[in-house]
This record gives structure tokens, C-alpha cells and sequence, in this order.
């Protein structure tokens, strides 16, 4: 994760040095417009993440792990999926949620299929969005071709934590 990280610091900082170098104009409102993201991000990151500090007690981690733990199988792959679907919340609410879900005791399965199915998904931005936009026919056909997104990642993802705690030793 840090290497990722570092790499897309460093092709960043490529970016705007070239930039800089040959004296791009636009490079003053890039950094305007990330100083005003910033801004925003610094102020709601927080709050959310305390939001789920909050809401962790409140999780009764036995019916998680009976629900959404490693030993639910393709029956909890299959309601995190419904889940994912069906949750309305933005992404600085949805990943401390998971993140809070998976120290309750939900499986990485579980939980890979929830977050596919929230981004392929989402009922909220189906239906307020993309349906409107795209008409009935499209989302149809996009949704019925997704539909095995979900519990394919949940299912290839319990091969790839073998692979990595192979890895890890």
C-alpha cells in the first residue's frame, strides 16, 4: 500500500515539477483548485471518521460475524451485495463504515462484495442519476451485466488473501 502510495506522490510531483518548469499557466489554478478541495476534504475526512468511531459500539459485532463474518460463506458474499446496493451514503461515510465492520468481525469477502456492489450498484445514483439520463433500457442491460461483479470479487478475493498470507508466510 505505501509503495502505491509513494508512486502516485512521485508521479505527482513529476507532473507539477515539469509543469513548473516550462512555466505552464494553468498550474496556478490547479493548485487553486486543490487548495479549495483540500479545504473541503480536511474539514469532512474528520468528522466522518469520528461518525464511525461513534458507531462502532454500537455494531453488535455477534450478529456481524454470524451475518457478514468469514464463516457466513457465499450467503453473507450474497447479503453484502444487497447491502452495497442498497446503502445511500457518500464514500467519506461508506469506507469508515466498512472499515468499522470489519474490526466488528465481517469477513474480507463479505466485505469486498459489499464495496463492489456500492460502486456498481448504488441504487442512489442508479435511480437519481443514471436512470434518468440513460433511460430504462441501458440501465437494464448495465445492471443485468454487473450483476455477477459482486460475488465474483467476493469469491476471487478469498483466493487472493490465501495468496497474500502465502506470501506473508
Amino acid at each position: 500500500m505505501y509503495v502505491v502510495g509513494g508512486l502516485m506522490w512521485a508521479a505527482l510531483l513529476v507532473i507539477l515539477g515539469r509543469a513548473w518548469l516550462r512555466g505552464d499557466e494553468r498550474l496556478g489554478r490547479v493548485f487553486r483548485s486543490a487548495l479549495k478541495s483540500g479545504r473541503i476534504f480536511v474539514g469532512v475526512v474528520p468528522m466522518a471518521l469520528i461518525a464511525a468511531g461513534f458507531v462502532g459500539p454500537m455494531i453488535p459485532g455477534d450478529m456481524v460475524a454470524r451475518w457478514l463474518g468469514a464463516s457466513a460463506g457465499a450467503s453473507g458474499i450474497m447479503l453484502a451485495m444487497v447491502a452495497g446496493w442498497c446503502l445511500p451514503v457518500p464514500p467519506v461515510i461508506f469506507f469508515p463504515l466498512v472499515a468499522v465492520l470489519l474490526k466488528s468481525g465481517a469477513g474480507i469477502p463479505q466485505m469486498v462484495s459489499l464495496v463492489a456492489a456500492w460502486n456498481v450498484f448504488a441504487i442512489h445514483r442508479t435511480l437519481a442519476m443514471e436512470l434518468p439520463v440513460m433511460g430504462r433500457y441501458f440501465v437494464s442491460l448495465r445492471l443485468a451485466a454487473s450483476l455477477i461483479v459482486p460475488p465474483v470479487a467476493g469469491v476471487l478475493s478469498v483466493f487472493v488473501v490465501r495468496l497474500w498470507e502465502g506470501w506473508q508466510g
